[in-house]
């Protein structure tokens, strides 16, 4: 019987040395893991809630508020081209899925818009030169507002009374096509199958 030797331990003079190095790691580990926790937080707050991009304008405005006005209301217009593209995902066919993504990223625009209203004021009647831009942009703003409900109304009129229409005749171009695929008719000359 082979005589058994007992598993090599570290010299004592080393214990120190790992136990600092133990909760080096332990320490790294935690911050690493709770930065990570903050930065999706963050992210998702961030997607969900706009953050207005300075401080409000006064109301004797420069023209580089009505400058950076314009542009935060070109990016909320941008913004609101890509949400309403996104619509069509939902026109095909109805998934739970892309309506979530889709009612996210309607808050979202809806927060950068009223982000948007809150820090330019476009409510607010403005004297001076800059007046009539200042009106144009208000107008603008409320044009915005005006489209993205008009469009989503009438996209979800269109889903709720065509887009049952259009699954039913997908389901029929189906069938039709399982038919003639157990028929095992060959197609006509020039036609192709699906």
């Amino acid at each position: 019987m082979p005589s058994e030797q007992p598993a090599p331990t570290s010299p004592p003079e080393f214990g120190p040395y790992r136990r600092f190095l133990s909760w080096l790691v332990l320490g790294f580990v935690s911050l690493g893991s709770v930065y990570m926790l903050m930065s999706v937080g963050v992210s998702i707050y961030r997607r969900r809630n706009a953050v207005p991009s300075g401080a409000p304008v006064a109301s004797a405005a420069s023209p580089a508020d009505l400058q950076g006005c314009l542009e935060e209301l070109g990016v909320v217009e941008e913004a609101l081209e890509r949400h309403l593209e996104n619509f069509h995902n939902l026109l095909a066919h109805y998934d739970t899925d892309e309506a979530q993504r889709w009612s996210e990223s309607e808050s979202f625009w809806l927060g950068q818009w009223k982000a948007a209203g809150e820090r330019c004021r476009f409510g607010e009647r403005r004297k001076g030169p800059l007046a009539k831009s200042w009106d144009e942009l208000g107008v603008i703003y409320d044009e915005l507002k005006k489209t993205e409900a008009t469009y989503t109304d009438q996209l979800r009129r269109f889903a709720r009374d065509q887009a049952p229409r259009l699954d039913q005749m997908r389901e029929r171009l189906k069938a039709v096509g399982r038919h003639i695929g157990t028929t095992g008719a060959a197609p006509p000359s020039g036609a192709t199958q699906p």
